[in-house]
């Protein structure tokens, strides 16, 4: 139980941590900011930086500027800007208080003492120089908004005229290859030459190389045998987890022969030959490396090598020509970066580069094409036909582009495209796995998911303690992180994250309130820190704390309830204080609030002050067997508005909880466990009653419920009640130890007393009519009706 509950603790703890850290990661460019800040030397210095910022941007600029040396210039001013936001928010909340002390001090007066005098007029100067300064902050965030704004339409303006920069066109490109065919590959024919560099390695270097990859294959075709063999469980390979580690095993193993030597080579050329600048060999052996890798993880998630299965898309056909389809956009992804960038780019004629270039984008964008129409199948598709059509002609556009002489825009939408695609389905992944892990943790598919949810003390259907929030956190810095990384990618990053920024920081106005995201997030993000805290602390510190008290079990549950419902009220007073909200707009809601309770939630409030009344009193508590009304059974939870009894029929009928303080309520359990049970029986008029006693009193003294030496309680008791019409009437009266085995009890009695009755003759009777038949015939009509209702009477019983 120890263990178990030092399990239970680390778990909490680990989520508990896990979220506080999130709060303190999030919060800590706010602490950040929240630092003193000498604004008398820094307004000067911000001034100035300003006014040179300024004249350096406004000046004209070369006509190959590139829009990155700008970014710099926006982090400084952004920099300036979140300085100015808090000076604002700073000066204002000294200038009230000096306000608020000169109202405090009033209007001026005769003959003052001279101590007001000096304090009003040093009051009056803060105020002044408070308003200075108030305004010179509230100029400079103006200015570096407005600079800003200028840097991300001149960064706008300068990839405008990137992208509309044109080269020749295709036809022009093939007229110019025509004229010398010869000559025009020559120049990347002497460029391959030069950057032959095996014959920069001496002979020992090259046997080692040829060493290294030899004994890098061996050991791959080792681990290969060895990581291969595995016998894969039928009832998991559903689950992607599950599916994603098995693939990676066996789809690793299947490309170690060959991952392994190209890493081998890649650290050989790295550590032999120069690094700067990196030779074309050693920059190859690099791409080759990645290209692998990326072909290894296509197989892992689309076609693992047996006994794998596929565990993403289906059918398995479909997925595995999937697959193939994006190997062979990897190798033209990997040719044209070999190709059109770096040295080989360098040796190549502008003709010769241009017609490449070309056949190389009809080639590129056919496949793409082909794969975005082939998603269509998978039933895992996120795109519309509409998206897919979108999508299409734009590919198609960009190539005419390409082939038109835009180069730099077709790049740009290509590369985008690919980016953006590859991104998206990264993003995707890393979803659906944190996804189905923290639904098996939940529901405990695996072996060791249910071990731990069996050292959580979690029941069946319970949910794993604080995962919830950790799927909100993790989801969106995953989503949030993709956002960015596609504004990135398409060059709006410094423009969207200037508006991002200003509405995370700033707020945005929804009528009279201005809402602020980041003060929102980091409000959530405190309740649920405080409120996953507050539940750790109700159900795993309090009943262990609680146990070594002197109050009983509804006295515990009562103490732990409280502490939750305090817990949850300090949760949201720290979210709203964290939020921004004000006291005094709380104290107007909770002044609409009492208006409303007035008029419509007289009955909620009813019920959650009965519920505290509940807490407070115990006249009920969980677990008690009680009978309000027509309804009887167990207490199964006490809640802020109404109790759940679980009837005998596994019923869940809800109570509201005025219910249980206005009416009446028998508990059978209140005080103590004990319950009296009385059975009736009955024997024939013949038997002997000492003898009926001394049976009863014994099979009550046997049993091993009956409460026999309790010194509050009588002992067992035969009492003869009355004479029947057919029987002598005797009472068993007994206490036993748990009311909640009275039916048991009194099923447990009655067959003993069978039993005992027929093994000692004595006679159990059952109602019985004695009819006289008179000799002769009746006149009397009626007594014949009355004598057939005889006869009916006498037949019922002995027929029961």
């Amino acid at each position: 139980m120890v263990q178990k509950y030092r399990i239970t603790a680390c778990i909490h703890s680990a989520f508990t941590t896990l979220l506080f850290t999130t709060l303190i990661l999030l919060a800590a460019p706010l602490v950040a900011h929240a630092d003193e800040i000498n604004y008398d030397e820094w307004l000067p210095e911000a001034t100035v930086s300003i006014k040179n910022l300024g004249d350096k941007i406004k000046k004209p600029l070369p006509d190959k500027a590139n829009i990155d040396t700008l970014s710099s210039d926006i982090k400084a001013l952004n920099l300036i800007r979140s300085k100015a936001q808090q000076c604002i928010t700073d000066v204002e909340a000294q200038l009230l208080k000096v306000t608020e002390d000169l109202a405090t001090l009033g209007e001026p007066m005769d003959r003052e003492s001279p101590e007001v005098i000096n304090k009003r007029s040093s009051l009056i100067a803060q105020q002044k120089a408070l308003d200075k300064q108030l305004s010179s902050c509230k100029l400079l965030q103006l200015q570096s908004q407005d600079l800003i704004k200028f840097i991300n339409q001149l960064q706008q303006s300068i990839l405008a005229r990137q992208l509309s920069a044109r080269s020749p066109d295709i036809i022009t490109v093939v007229v110019e290859n025509l004229k010398a065919p010869a000559v025009a590959w020559q120049d990347s024919i002497d460029f391959l030459r030069a950057q032959h560099q095996l014959k920069s390695l001496s002979p020992e270097q090259f046997l080692a190389l040829m060493l290294l990859a030899g004994s890098s294959m061996l050991m791959g075709i080792f681990l290969k045998r060895k990581l291969g063999t595995v016998t894969p469980a039928p009832t998991q390979t559903e689950d992607s987890v599950y599916g994603f580690g098995l693939a990676a095993r066996t789809s690793m193993a299947r490309a170690l022969p060959l991952l392994l030597p190209v890493a081998a080579t890649a650290a050989f050329f790295s550590i032999t030959l120069p690094l700067s600048p990196l030779p074309f060999l050693t920059k190859t052996s690099y791409i080759l490396g990645i290209y692998f890798s990326l072909i290894i993880l296509i197989n892992i998630l689309l076609s693992p090598a047996p006994p794998a299965q596929t565990y993403l898309a289906h059918p398995d056909e479909l997925s595995r020509r999937f697959a193939r389809k994006l190997k062979v956009l990897l190798t033209l992804v990997v040719i044209g970066f070999l190709l059109f960038t770096g040295e080989f780019r360098a040796g190549m004629s502008e003709a010769v580069y241009y017609l490449n270039r070309g056949i190389y984008s009809i080639i590129l964008i056919i496949n793409l094409i082909s794969l975005l129409w082939m998603v269509r199948l998978f039933s895992w598709s996120i795109l519309s036909p509409r998206s897919r059509l979108f999508l299409s002609l734009l590919l198609g556009v960009t190539l005419l582009a390409e082939l038109a002489g835009y180069r730099n825009l077709s790049f740009f939408v290509v590369s985008g495209v690919l980016a953006t695609a590859f991104s998206l389905g990264i993003t995707l992944l890393v979803h659906r796995l944190i996804k189905d892990l923290c639904d098996g943790l939940d529901e405990g598919r695996h072996g060791w998911q249910k071990n731990l949810r069996q050292r959580a003390e979690l029941k069946e259907n319970d949910q794993f303690p604080g995962l919830i929030w950790v799927r909100i956190v993790i989801f969106t810095v995953l989503w949030g992180g993709f956002v960015l990384l596609a504004l990135n990618i398409w060059r709006l990053t410094d423009p969207w994250l200037a508006v991002i920024t200003t509405y995370l920081t700033n707020g945005f106005q929804i009528g009279s309130l201005t809402v602020t995201p980041a003060l929102l997030a980091g409000g959530i993000l405190a309740y649920a820190v405080v409120l996953n805290l507050t539940r750790y602390i109700k159900v795993q510190m309090l009943p262990h704390g609680l146990k070594y008290t002197r109050l009983d079990r509804g006295a515990r549950e009562a103490v732990a309830s409280l502490i939750g419902y305090l817990g949850v009220g300090i949760a949201i007073l720290i979210a709203l204080s964290v939020a921004g909200v004000q006291m005094q707009n709380i104290a107007i809601i909770a002044g609409a609030l009492s208006v409303g309770i007035g008029f419509g939630l007289q009955n909620i409030v009813n019920n959650f002050v009965s519920g505290l009344i509940l807490l407070f009193e115990r006249p009920v508590r969980r677990g008690d067997w009680i009978i309000t009304g027509d309804t009887e059974g167990y207490v199964k939870a006490i809640n802020i508005r109404s109790t759940q009894i679980e009837t005998f029929d596994r019923a869940d009928v809800i109570v509201p909880n005025s219910e249980l303080i206005t009416s009446k309520v028998t508990n059978w359990m209140l005080r103590d466990p004990y319950g009296r049970v009385t059975i009736p029986v009955g024997v024939g008029y013949g038997s002997d009653v000492e003898k009926v006693r001394d049976v009863l009193l014994k099979i009550a003294n046997n049993h091993p419920m009956v409460m026999k030496d309790h010194p509050q309680l009588a002992k067992p008791k035969v009492l003869f009640r009355s004479f029947g019409d057919s029987s002598l009437n005797f009472e068993l009266r007994f206490f036993i130890h748990n009311i909640d085995e009275k039916l048991n009890v009194t099923s447990d009695f009655n067959f003993a007393i069978v039993e005992a009755f027929r093994r000692d003759d004595i006679e159990i009777p059952f109602p019985q009519r004695v009819i006289t038949v008179a000799n002769g015939k009746n006149t009397d009509d009626s007594k014949d009706r009355e004598d057939t209702e005889d006869v009916k009477d006498e037949r019922e019983p002995k027929d029961q």
